[in-house]
């Protein structure tokens, strides 16, 4: 009853405070069980080298947390700016590539499927004077951003902006005008991922809060401290969840295991392998600083840092799970999200130099 109680205050907390992205909450439950830790020699890493890394993430001001895993172990975690590894974060976009794997969880258990009409689970938005081409949106669509409508970023984010403070986000993305046909261009929006959460709790008749914790993030022993919602009490697909960075680590690891956490298999390894299959053809070399050869797929980013292939969890201003299949490693970061576009764009910069300058330079 003690832990009911303070998770309620927790929960209380972070609402009261969630304008203020700077507040620091310290999450009631532990870690989860299967996080090991090791010392970067070890594990075949250059400790020297990972304490300039944590050195240079801490003279950034601006990062709030670092964490390496390599081998199966933590091998080095730095917390900055009051945070702690028990402190929730806004993971921002990251956001997106759970719901991956929670979209990913509901189609594998039936309750949806990829060519799914999107206005089917939406027929009180069915009008006359809708753009026909709608009906061709599929949660395909939805999962690799190529609805049609207009990008987040477009006009100084003033589409996003709109959207967010519209009084209905489904009503308003679904009304939301076409730039191309759906399925012809990717352009990222939020709000298509909004759409797809919602779709998940009408196809499984749960929030997706309830549905993602009950399927997938018990099994995965993680847990959602706080999760923005819409006028209407949608939970806000894409955006605004709080974890952990170990938390944010699990998931690196499920999908660097093809699936699988201390043995179980939590989601199919086909669903891994899909979701990370390119569903853009960017011409090389795609280069965003350190970051290069980037491709979306579905939720995820792939790209590469010095030559070593990886896939991501992609979030404003720095927020990532940088997944190197091929080194065994995982580089987990915070950062500071209450920054303008620009500065967010500095920021993630600048964590891709300190992955590309030190990090991946310190695997021997």
């Amino acid at each position: 009853m003690k832990k009911i109680i303070l998770k309620l205050f927790l929960v209380f907390i972070i609402v009261v405070g969630c304008n203020s992205e700077n507040t620091v909450i310290e999450e009631v439950i532990q870690p989860p069980k299967l996080l090991n830790v090791s010392s970067p020699e070890a594990q075949g890493m250059d400790a020297q080298m990972l304490d300039v890394a944590f050195n240079e993430a801490k003279l950034k001001g601006f990062v709030d947390a670092l964490l390496v895993f390599k081998n199966g172990y933590i091998v080095g975690e730095k917390y900055f700016n009051g945070y702690t590894q028990f402190a929730p974060h806004n993971v921002k976009s990251v956001s997106k590539s759970f719901l991956s794997v929670i979209a990913g969880t509901a189609i594998n258990e039936g309750y949806m499927t990829l060519d799914d009409k999107m206005l089917d689970y939406f027929p009180e938005y069915v009008t006359p004077f809708l753009d026909v081409r709608k009906q061709d949106i599929t949660v395909r669509h939805l999962l690799s951003m190529r609805m049609g409508t207009k990008a987040d970023a477009d006009d100084n984010y003033t589409v996003y902006t709109n959207l967010y403070n519209s009084n209905n986000w489904v009503k308003s993305i679904i009304e939301a005008p076409l730039m191309y046909n759906p399925g012809d261009v990717m352009s990222y929006n939020t709000f298509q991922t909004h759409l797809l959460s919602v779709i998940v709790s009408r196809a499984t008749q749960k929030s997706t809060l309830a549905y993602a914790t009950e399927s997938l993030f018990t099994p995965m022993q993680i847990d959602v401290d706080f999760w923005e919602q819409d006028p209407q009490g949608n939970y806000f697909g894409g955006n605004s969840m709080y974890f952990t960075p170990r938390e944010m680590l699990v998931l690196g690891m499920m999908y660097l295991n093809d699936g699988k956490l201390l043995g179980e298999q939590i989601i199919p390894k086909s669903w891994v392998d899909f979701s990370l299959t390119p569903t853009t053809n960017y011409n090389p070399p795609a280069e965003f600083g350190a970051f290069k050869n980037y491709n979306y797929a579905y939720l995820w980013w792939l790209g590469q840092i010095n030559g070593n292939n990886m896939y991501m969890a992609y979030g404003y201003g720095g927020q990532f799970v940088a997944v190197f299949p091929g080194l065994d490693l995982i580089v987990v970061s915070t950062t500071n999200v209450d920054v303008t576009p620009s500065n967010s764009s500095l920021q993630e910069l600048a964590v891709f130099d300190i992955i590309s300058n030190y990090i991946l330079p310190a695997v021997r």
